[in-house]
C-alpha cells in the first residue's frame, strides 16, 4: 500500500512538474504587439505578417530614415495641409497626399526624363485632359492647388475603374491599362497577391513608409530597428519546430498502436 500511495505521489509530482514546464513555456513564448501589424492603406489592411511583405516593407522604412527626409517632412507640412482638403472633395482617401512627397519631393520644379512634372508628376497629355494648361509658356503642374484638383480627379476616376486604393495607387505608377492587363493575366485583383516590375512593387511601400514616419514615427523606428522582422523570423521557426514534434509524436504514437 506504502509503494501505491508513493507511486501515485510520484505521478502526480511528474504532472505538476510538467505543467510548470508547459506553463514556463507558455510565458516565454515570443510575441509581437499587434499594434506593430496593424498597418493599412487607405484602410485596406497590410498584410505584414507575410513574411515577404514584412521585409519589403522594413527595407522602405529603413531607406526613408535620413536627415534629408525629416527635414524634407518639416517642409512640406505647409503644402499638405492644402493638398488635403482638396483630395478630400473628390472622395480620395488623405492617405495620398503623400504621393508628392515620393514623386517630386514636393518641389514644383522636379521633371522626369520621360516628361512628367510639378508636384504630381503629371504627364503632359494627361494633365491636359484634366484641365491643366501645359504648353511653352504656362504650366499648371507646377500650381499645387490646380494640380492638386487634377489629381483628385484623376484617382477618384482609377478607383472607379479597379475598385482598390492599393490598385490606384499602383496604377498612377504604372499606368491603369498596365495594372488591367497583370490583373486579367494572373486572374489575381489584389495588389499585394499581383507579379508587378520592380519600381511598381516598390511603390505602395514608399507611400505607406512615407505615411508611417509622418504619422507614427515610433512605430516606425522600432520597424527600422529589426527586432520584429527578427521575432516574425524566431516565431516562424518556433512554430516549425513545433509541428516537427508533433508529427514525430503522432508518428510514434501510431507505430506503438500497431
Amino acid at each position: 500500500m506504502i509503494f501505491i500511495a508513493f507511486s501515485i505521489a510520484s505521478m502526480g509530482m511528474f504532472s505538476l512538474s510538467n505543467l510548470k514546464v508547459e506553463k514556463k513555456e507558455l510565458k516565454s513564448e515570443l510575441t509581437i504587439n499587434s499594434n506593430l501589424l496593424a498597418i493599412n492603406f487607405c484602410g485596406e489592411k497590410v498584410p505584414l505578417s507575410e513574411m515577404r511583405i514584412a521585409e519589403r516593407y522594413q527595407k522602405m522604412i529603413r531607406n526613408y530614415d535620413t536627415y534629408a527626409f525629416r527635414k524634407l517632412m518639416t517642409s512640406a507640412e505647409k503644402r499638405m495641409r492644402v493638398i488635403e482638403p482638396i483630395l478630400k472633395k473628390y472622395g480620395v482617401p488623405s492617405d495620398f497626399k503623400y504621393i508628392p512627397i515620393i514623386e517630386s519631393a514636393m518641389s514644383n520644379e522636379a521633371t522626369s526624363h520621360r516628361g512628367a512634372g510639378g508636384y504630381w508628376q503629371l504627364m503632359p497629355a494627361t494633365a491636359k485632359s484634366l484641365g491643366l494648361t501645359v504648353n511653352g509658356t504656362v504650366d499648371d503642374r507646377k500650381h499645387l492647388v490646380k494640380s492638386t484638383h487634377a489629381a483628385g480627379k484623376y484617382l477618384k476616376d482609377l478607383h472607379r475603374q479597379l475598385g482598390s486604393w492599393t490598385l490606384v495607387a499602383a496604377a498612377y505608377n504604372a499606368g491603369p491599362q498596365h495594372i488591367q492587363n497583370r490583373m486579367n493575366s494572373q486572374n489575381k485583383d489584389d495588389y499585394f497577391k499581383l507579379r508587378l516590375n520592380a519600381e511598381t512593387t516598390k511603390y505602395i511601400y514608399k507611400i505607406i513608409a512615407v505615411k508611417e514616419w509622418f504619422s507614427n514615427p515610433e512605430r516606425s523606428r522600432e520597424w527600422g530597428s529589426g527586432d520584429v522582422l527578427e521575432k516574425m523570423v524566431q516565431i516562424r521557426e518556433e512554430k516549425k519546430l513545433s509541428e516537427l514534434k508533433s508529427d514525430s509524436k503522432q508518428l510514434a504514437r501510431a507505430a506503438t498502436d500497431s
